[in-house]
């Protein structure tokens, strides 16, 4: 039997708080990084094997350390696009730069986006779904953060 994961009601309701934090903070316009926005574009794969945060049901990330590339698939018809949220912090916690890449191209299609990346900081991202036209995560639609040191 496969081991399952159990979340009390407690825990849940943290990760909710978080998550709907994160949205909040990530789509202000007062927050305290800088936001790129990028459109991801269908290129052939990258070499490298990425790293990818957990997926959600519409969006699935992954970042590919070796080139500093961003693959996002879109899982889902629903008239939404799949984004990876971003950011990069130093030793100290700091946010040194964070954005979006967007892929607007529908459902059950990878795209991909290069970005040059400081080495030897922390790459957070999370697989999360949108409305491209306005630039907009929505709420809850945000999977966990997943973070690596860039090499």
């Amino acid at each position: 039997m496969p081991s399952m994961m159990i979340i009390t009601k407690s825990r849940l309701a943290t990760l909710a708080i978080a998550a709907s934090a994160f949205t909040m903070i990530a789509n202000s316009p007062a927050y305290a990084w800088p936001t790129e926005q990028d459109v991801a574009t269908a290129r052939p794969n990258p070499d490298g094997v990425p790293d990818c945060a957990r997926a959600t049901s519409g969006a699935k990330a992954c970042f590919d350390e070796f080139g500093d590339w961003f693959y996002i698939t879109d899982r889902q018809k629903d008239g939404y696009s799949a984004v990876a949220l971003w950011r990069v912090k130093d030793a100290n916690g700091s946010v040194m730069r964070g954005g979006n890449v967007w892929n607007r191209d529908g459902a059950r299609t990878t795209r991909f986006k290069n970005k040059d990346l400081p080495e030897e900081y922390y790459v957070d991202w999370a697989s999360c779904v949108g409305d491209y036209a306005t630039k907009d995560i929505l709420e809850d639609a945000c999977g966990p953060m997943t973070r690596i040191i860039n090499n």
